[in-house]
């Protein structure tokens, strides 16, 4: 069963650098209300803004609502979550102590390092760092998709809503459903 944790990447060129040769763009981490997520995490490599749709592929905009997708295996040789038009990649979580490290499926480590304590309870439990124990391994395959949560338009797409006169009550759609299981809202 996936999990998904929502969250806002906006462009930040202040955090850009460049660590062992290697290209690091800048983000600031933000949770859907706007609060700051934090985080030890504050720029991607390009492997990673691809997979979230970030860097070139923000064409022009500085900011976007991701849904990242986190999808437990039972091993490295399970069949690769497919998820049609979107990227998903195979990683596994290494856990030492209260941290758990991200590495590529080949064994080569990220820069992404969770902390139980440090970094935010949500990240913690969508990785299931929580309940891992000493040492252990957990595949897992990583998609992320524009967010359903995302309502945010542009200026000029506003339009002014007309009050319907016969509406009378309240009623329950899919989409209050979705955002009431979404983990945009906070605990």
């Amino acid at each position: 069963m996936a999990r998904t944790l929502t969250l806002m990447f906006r462009r930040d060129p202040s955090k850009d650098r460049l660590e062992e040769k290697i290209p690091f763009e800048g983000y600031n981490i933000l949770w859907p209300d706007g609060t700051a997520a934090e985080l030890a995490i504050d720029a991607l490599c390009k492997h990673g803004q691809r997979l979230l749709g970030l860097g070139k592929y923000l064409q022009g905009c500085n900011e976007k609502m991701i849904d990242m997708k986190f999808f437990p295996l039972k091993g490295k040789d399970d069949p690769l979550t497919r998820i049609p038009g979107h990227r998903v990649r195979r990683f596994y979580l290494h856990k030492l102590d209260n941290s758990g490290r991200v590495h590529f499926f080949d064994g080569t480590p990220t820069s992404v390092v969770t902390v139980i304590g440090r970094d935010e309870i949500e990240v913690v439990d969508w990785l299931g760092l929580g309940t891992m124990t000493e040492n252990e391994i957990q595949w897992f395959d990583l998609a992320a998709t524009p967010s359903e949560a995302d309502f945010r338009v542009e200026l000029d797409e506003v339009k002014e809503a007309t009050p319907l006169a016969d509406v009378k009550s309240y009623v329950e759609t899919t989409w209050d459903k979705t955002l009431a299981e979404s983990s945009w809202q906070r605990r």
